[in-house]
C-alpha cells in the first residue's frame, strides 16, 4: 500500500452571520485562520460569543453581532 500526501490549500468559501457558525468551522478572526469550539448568543440573540482555537493551540473567544458577517474557509485538494 502506498502512502499518499494530499496538499490541501485553504480557500475562502462564503460570507456567513454568525448564527450560521458550526464547531470545527474555520474562520477569520483578526487575520488569522482559526477554528471554531462553541457559538453561543446572549439572551436578546444580538451578540454572539464564539469559542476559537488558533493554529498554535491557544483558545480565545471573540463576539460578534447578529448582523456582522464572518468570513468562512475550507480546505481544498490543490492536487486538482
Amino acid at each position: 500500500m502506498h502512502a499518499t500526501i494530499t496538499n490541501m490549500e485553504l480557500k475562502f468559501a462564503d460570507n456567513l452571520k454568525p448564527d450560521q457558525l458550526m464547531p470545527e468551522d474555520l474562520i477569520m478572526v483578526e487575520d488569522e485562520v482559526v477554528e471554531v469550539l462553541a457559538i453561543a448568543s446572549d439572551e436578546t440573540g444580538s451578540v454572539y460569543a464564539v469559542a476559537y482555537k488558533d493554529e498554535f493551540g491557544e483558545k480565545n473567544i471573540t463576539q460578534f453581532q447578529h448582523d456582522e458577517f464572518v468570513s468562512l474557509y475550507v480546505y481544498v485538494d490543490s492536487d486538482t
